[in-house]
């Protein structure tokens, strides 16, 4: 697609929607809070698409949210901590983006994650104690090309 601009706060309005695809386009700018009233949203991918600023904490509230791809953008700032509380969460794609500092504990309460990538950001400092404790579903881990530093954690081998 090319699609170009920003998102329209409008579609906050499809409140029955589940699935919003919109990768690979050129938008700007950062995303509305309207689409906090995607309550039944379970599929969530925004890759490539150009945007920028830093990931909304309100990310946190999609209760039934299953997949977030936000790959390839330019997101600054941290990884919303809020995001370990999407309990259905089973695919966390967040990699090519310029997060920066610790990954939050709180993605160890994701106890559902299948798939986290969050390669290619500038990620630093060491792996928490016990981040990975409770991913037993955990298929994929890739962390590569961020300076984190320390030991692989024992639980990942459980």
């Amino acid at each position: 697609m090319n699609l170009t601009g920003t998102i329209p706060s409008e579609l906050g309005s499809l409140s029955f929607l589940e699935w919003l695809d919109i990768h690979y386009n050129s938008f700007h700018g950062s995303l509305p809070i309207e689409l906090t009233n995607l309550h039944r949203l379970k599929y969530l991918n925004f890759g490539n698409s150009n945007f920028n600023g830093e990931m909304p904490s309100w990310f946190g509230f999609f209760a039934k949210l299953q997949s977030i791809y936000m790959y390839g953008n330019n997101f600054t700032g941290v990884i919303p901590s809020t995001l370990g509380s999407l309990s259905k969460l089973e695919k966390l794609i967040l990699y090519d983006n310029d997060f920066k500092r610790q990954i939050p504990i709180t993605i160890g309460n994701l106890s559902n994650l299948k798939w986290l990538y969050l390669d290619d950001n500038n990620l630093s400092g060491y792996l928490q104690s016990g981040i990975f404790d409770n991913l037993s579903k955990l298929q994929v881990l890739s962390l590569t090309g961020n300076q984190i530093s320390g030991r692989i954690p024992n639980s990942l081998f459980k």
